[in-house]
């Protein structure tokens, strides 16, 4: 039963980094083509704007989903689950847990950051549309 209970925390926390990897490596990647949208001044541009948008809407949505299984995993970890008879393996791996703990809130601040970011850039785009 506890082989079973970290191949589940394994999947979700692989879920977890690989996420992050992908909207760090997205994040990096639509700021050039952001960049070099705005240089062109074109038509193009305007598309280009509303594609990484919408980009960004699926990236954000992904992040809070990553975060929480995370979180969920994570409350498991700490309090484990009669039920399922998983116990706690927080008081045997407590830097691990540490560790888990200070990922979650970083990317927890980061998404909330990212989904502002989007936010801000959507109001931006429909008062620029208005005039």
């Amino acid at each position: 039963m506890i082989r079973d209970y970290t191949n589940k925390m394994n999947i979700w926390n692989r879920f977890f980094v690989v996420i992050n990897a992908i909207a760090c490596s997205y994040a990096a990647a639509s700021l050039v083509i952001t960049a070099m949208a705005r240089s062109s001044g074109t038509r193009r541009s305007d598309v280009t704007h509303m594609v990484v948008t919408a980009l960004d809407l699926v990236l954000m949505a992904l992040l809070f989903s990553a975060n929480g299984a995370a979180c969920a995993v994570g409350v498991i970890a700490q309090k484990g689950n009669t039920h399922a008879q998983w116990m706690k393996v927080c008081n045997v791996f407590d830097a691990y847990c540490r560790h888990v703990t200070a990922a979650l809130v970083l990317s927890i601040i980061g998404s909330t950051v990212f989904l502002l970011l989007v936010l801000h850039y959507v109001l931006k785009l429909h008062y620029r549309s208005r005039s």
